[in-house]
């Protein structure tokens, strides 16, 4: 629930169409990988990153419900509806890459009650095709994570680093669950 110290890393493929069958097809691409470190006083570094590809196999649209969008406690926290917009209307309709990273320090609150505080930095997009370092979304904030008798809570709180125009400045992200 909270690793102290090795690796985690994960590959995904997903595809959907072709000899499957189906209205849709397409391939998702997907990997993560995270490194965690040990910090003096029962603290914990924490590097994640994610990268994300969806190529379209045949001359229909992408599905929106599959396209990348960020923002959110899993991503940028602090953001919602992060990515490529339709250009006549504005909403929100995910990218074909995606990019997203996240440096935490994870420290005890409440030691006897599996409480832990969590001070992070989280940057991401998700674009039409291609990425772009120099249009990577930031956030940075705290928040409080507890292995509770109902199961893992998070409560965090993101401030976005390089706010536009109508975005909330801050935001309050809540889960219950696994973590990772």
């Amino acid at each position: 629930m909270f690793p102290s110290r090795g690796t985690r890393i994960s590959t995904t493929v997903d595809h959907a169409g072709g000899p499957l069958g189906g209205d849709n097809s397409f391939t998702k691409y997907g990997a993560s990988a995270a490194w965690f470190y040990p910090l003096p006083l029962e603290m914990v570094f924490d590097v994640r990153g994610r990268i994300g590809y969806l190529q379209n196999n045949s001359d229909r649209d992408l599905p929106i419900y599959e396209r990348f969008i960020l923002g959110g406690i899993n991503t940028l926290r602090g953001l919602r509806d992060v990515g490529t917009r339709d250009p006549a209307t504005g909403d929100i309709i995910g990218g074909t890459t995606m990019l997203c990273g996240s440096v935490e320090v994870v420290f005890p609150l409440i030691k006897n009650a599996g409480m832990k505080g969590v001070v992070f930095y989280d940057t991401g997009n998700a674009w039409d095709g291609g990425y772009s370092l120099s249009d990577l979304r930031q956030t940075a904030g705290l928040g409080v994570r507890w292995y509770s008798p109902i199961g893992p809570l998070r409560l965090e709180w993101g401030y976005v680093l390089d706010r536009k125009e109508n975005e909330s400045a801050s935001r309050f992200e809540f889960t219950i669950g696994m973590f990772m």
